[in-house]
């Protein structure tokens, strides 16, 4: 059966200028054909992930109000709960709720001031244990990220940090996500995640054992991408897709829980600066570009429109 390629990143992380360049190139591969592969070797901490993902099962187990509580006092923003079925692919809502965190920013931000999409103050329910899990967590997959973003500019020629140097107050969110057994929630639908592609650079995915992610292969196949000991999986989103002039895919995937248990799975959203222009001509041999310069917080922002109905709500 096809599998997704998997990619060792100690090389790149510690090794030298002709390693790091082989791991760089392998990742591209796997970016070229696939938009999806495993990242062995990463550097975030076993004992983060496990905390965090025990932290956040607590969290969904607190009562709806509760966890209604926690929503994004700020419109348009990808931070706090997130209920059930607000997010739909298709004909059919997602089955499964969250709980975001973003960018640390303080209350006097000139942008949580001027209400710009993305940036809000996180909002926390009251427990110090999750939020100190949760931003540790995000702080170690964000500098993984950046280092996997790294390799990728290498990859394409350009210089080391041409995509981190456009992220430096990135409006990147990392969730915890509950998918309910199916039985629960099978007279609204039955998918926890119809299919999509990501909308942002990449996106960094730590999963429980429960698996129930699928890729769609260049052919038109669906294949599993169960969780692996040790891995994150990576995938394209697309706003990379349209920075590398489509060099770089991003796979369509969708989440089916069969399993019958409670499913938890933590996603790092990578994105860049609000106002950062993606231009695919920025990038060296880019001479015939297939996409139009965007900003990228206007392309991510109209994309939520679409697909998620607080969002819909909150601008009409």
């Amino acid at each position: 059966m096809e599998t997704l390629p998997r990619i060792d990143f100690t090389d790149f992380r510690f090794g030298d200028l002709a390693e790091r360049r082989a791991v760089a190139r392998r990742i591209a591969d796997a970016c070229a054909h696939y938009g999806f592969f495993y990242l062995m070797g990463h550097g975030v901490p076993e004992e983060a992930i496990a905390h965090t993902f025990e932290v956040g099962e607590r969290f969904f187990a607190l009562p709806l109000e509760q966890r209604m509580a926690c929503r994004a006092k700020a419109r348009n923003q990808n931070r706090g709960y997130q209920p059930m079925f607000d997010t739909k692919h298709g004909d059919r809502p997602d089955g499964k709720e969250s709980f975001d965190m973003g960018f640390p920013l303080p209350p006097d931000d000139p942008d949580v001031l001027a209400g710009l999409p993305f940036h809000a103050v996180n909002t926390w329910p009251d427990d110090p244990e999750l939020r100190h899990a949760m931003e540790a967590l995000y702080f170690s997959m964000l500098e993984c990220g950046r280092n996997v973003l790294r390799a990728m500019a290498m990859a394409l020629d350009a210089d080391e940090n041409f995509f981190v140097s456009r992220c430096r107050k990135p409006i990147t969110n990392m969730r915890i996500l509950h998918y309910p057994p199916q039985e629960l929630i099978k007279d609204r639908t039955d998918i926890g995640a119809g299919e999509h592609t990501d909308k942002g650079l990449i996106t960094l995915l730590l999963n429980d054992r429960r698996g129930g992610l699928e890729v769609k292969t260049p052919a038109g196949d669906w294949i599993e991408a169960p969780p692996m000991d040790g891995a994150i999986i990576i995938n394209v989103g697309r706003l990379l897709t349209r920075w590398t002039n489509g060099r770089f895919v991003s796979a369509v995937h969708r989440v089916y829980n069969r399993t019958g248990l409670r499913r938890y799975s933590i996603p790092q959203f990578h994105h860049a600066d609000y106002r950062a222009v993606i231009d695919p001509r920025d990038l060296p041999g880019v001479t015939d570009p297939k996409f139009e310069p965007v900003v990228a917080g206007d392309f991510v922002a109209e994309s939520f429109r679409g697909d998620r109905a607080s969002w819909r709500e909150a601008a009409a």
